[in-house]
């Protein structure tokens, strides 16, 4: 099966797809495949871990550090066997090993955390001298392309619009939305060196993002209910290859420009101030 603008890995999406909702699915395995262009040296701290999972594909056979507020997201982290330590706590107030971490992995994380700033300040101090952070992080505008809002847009309903675009970012917890200067600033500001920061992630992901989202909803309403998005992941497996058939099929229907997401590379310096 021919894969989608090399963007999603089939062997990805047939891990993810049968614990995940199919449109968080997509987004995961995007930022997976990004990810991998790059070296991770362990150890490593992933902060927001969630339930695990991306860590356990990420990073096999690395040392992993987690951290998450949500106590039920850190209970399925320790099932995982991803990590090394799971830490149960708010990244603006943990007390982490000092100049211990090679590596830094935000996975969307650093968006739904109010103080920011000193979410930013943790992840410094934790990183050794010239250790490198990896920050997926939204661009400010991402929900104006998904078809909903555009639509209204091409109707000459621009406050509807910017109506339905704020209300998608309030439902995501989305406390910061910049564009790339205003994220490399804010890394700036906790005293790391931004390296770079690349748009990542298509047009084409939103698209599917939004066309699988009310299919989509069942695993949002069990995460509640049990604190896991799916209950037989056996038996999704079996859809896995014609879900990745319908999600390579919306894929390849849409634009394929970075629009969705950056990621943001950041280093603590190497002199002795830092």
């Amino acid at each position: 099966m021919a894969e989608p603008r090399a963007e999603i890995s089939l062997a990805d999406f047939l891990q993810y797809f049968p614990h995940t909702p199919a449109a968080l699915a997509v987004k995961e395995c995007a930022r997976l495949t990004e990810l991998r262009k790059y070296d991770c040296p362990s150890p490593i701290l992933d902060v927001g871990c969630g339930d695990g999972l991306f860590a356990s594909i990420a990073f096999s056979g690395a040392e992993v550090w987690g951290i998450d507020i949500d106590a039920k997201e850190g209970r399925w982290a320790a099932k995982s066997q991803a990590y090394a330590q799971i830490i149960l706590g708010d990244v603006t107030q943990a007390h982490l090993p000092e100049r211990f971490f090679a590596t830094c992995v935000a996975n969307c994380s650093l968006e739904h955390v109010p103080r920011i700033d000193l979410a930013l300040k943790t992840i410094h101090s934790a990183l050794r001298p010239g250790g490198q952070a990896y920050l997926f992080v939204p661009n400010r505008d991402w929900a104006k392309h998904m078809v909903s809002v555009s639509t209204l847009s091409r109707l000459g309903l621009p406050t509807l619009a910017k109506a339905l675009e704020d209300a998608i970012n309030h439902l995501f917890i989305h406390h910061h939305l910049y564009d790339a200067e205003g994220w490399s600033d804010l890394v700036k500001d906790s005293g790391m060196e931004v390296v770079t920061v690349r748009p990542v992630l298509s047009t084409a992901t939103t698209v599917a993002f939004e066309s699988l989202l009310i299919p989509s909803l069942l695993g949002w309403a069990n995460k509640h209910l049990t604190t896991r998005w799916t209950n037989f992941p056996g038996a999704r497996r079996i859809l896995g290859y014609p879900a990745f058939a319908l999600v390579q099929a919306l894929l390849e229907a849409a634009d394929g420009a970075p629009s969705a997401e950056y990621l943001v590379v950041a280093r603590r310096p190497l002199t002795a101030e830092s």
